[in-house]
């Protein structure tokens, strides 16, 4: 009984039927020169129609060359064929399993996994971010309303002070926040010495202001206390010059810690010495008058 000629090629098989690679076969496919159809699998079958049409191409571009004949077909084997059968071609399937898919992953291994981690990371950022916290401890000791230079200052004192060497993990942080305290007022010993200065100066400025303010207090009240004892019998140019040598009196000897009793008795002793040279004048002139008399 005769064999039926083979008629649906594999790429393997049509390699052989033609004398070509495996992968030229497919390259053929790919560029529509030796179209294949697909299984529902999606592998490739060659029709031997189509095969024959090729080499007829290929012996018409090859001439001289004698037509190939066609190789009789022969029994296909299982076990002699394994090599013509791609994997997974229908044929073939049956003999290979897929493999199992991979388990899983656990997700609690994950989690254990990622807190590791970020344990390793925080315990590799932890000298760090304490170098951190100390610089920043530093900078807000600067007083509030300084000028930036001064930050500035600061900043750059302890970006070269603030190092792993100087502050090891064994120093405790009450002590190490002590030492940056300390650093920054050196820093800042200048400017805090520059601030007292100001300060003693508008206090001395504000002390003098206000004793001006309290002398011609007293000066006024000297003079309106002068006043008021004056006579009516008093001249007025009299008056006048009293009065002008109440406040020179005053301006003087007034101090900011008199009481208004000091000037009251200050004004009464002016005032009577004034009275005296009034008495006296008065004498001078009676005299006179009796000499002329005479």
């Amino acid at each position: 009984m005769k064999t039926k000629p083979k008629q649906s090629f594999s790429a393997s098989e049509a390699a052989r039927y033609l004398g070509l690679s495996v992968d030229k076969v497919r390259q053929l496919d790919e560029s529509g020169r030796l179209p294949a159809e697909r299984t529902k699998g999606g592998h490739r079958r060659f029709s031997r129609r189509a095969l024959d049409a090729y080499l007829a191409k290929q012996d018409h571009r090859n001439k001289p060359k004698a037509q190939r004949p066609t190789p009789p077909p022969r029994p296909i084997a299982v076990d002699d064929e394994l090599d013509a059968f791609e994997p997974g071609d229908e044929d073939f399937e049956p003999f290979f399993e897929p493999p199992p898919p991979p388990p899983p992953p656990n997700p609690f291994e994950k989690i254990a996994r990622e807190l590791a981690e970020r344990k390793q990371r925080e315990a590799e950022e932890a000298p760090l971010r304490r170098l951190a916290t100390l610089k920043q401890y530093g900078l807000d000791h600067v007083p509030r309303g300084a000028p930036d230079i001064w930050r500035a200052k600061v900043a750059s004192a302890l970006e070269s002070f603030v190092t792993l060497k100087a502050f090891p993990n064994w120093i405790d942080d009450a002590q190490t926040y002590r030492i940056v305290r300390g650093k920054v007022d050196e820093v800042l010993q200048p400017y805090q010495e520059e601030v007292e200065r100001k300060k003693s100066d508008e206090s001395r400025k504000a002390q003098e202001d206000q004793g001006e303010r309290r002398v011609q207090q007293l000066i006024d009240y000297g003079k309106s206390y002068a006043s008021s004892k004056m006579g009516w019998d008093w001249e007025s140019d009299d008056r006048a010059r009293a009065l002008r040598d109440v406040e020179r009196m005053l301006q003087d000897d007034a101090e900011p810690g008199w009481t208004e009793q000091d000037v009251k008795d200050a004004v009464d002793d002016e005032l009577r010495e004034w009275e005296l040279e009034e008495d006296d004048e008065e004498d001078d002139d009676d005299d006179d008058y009796e000499e002329e008399e005479s």
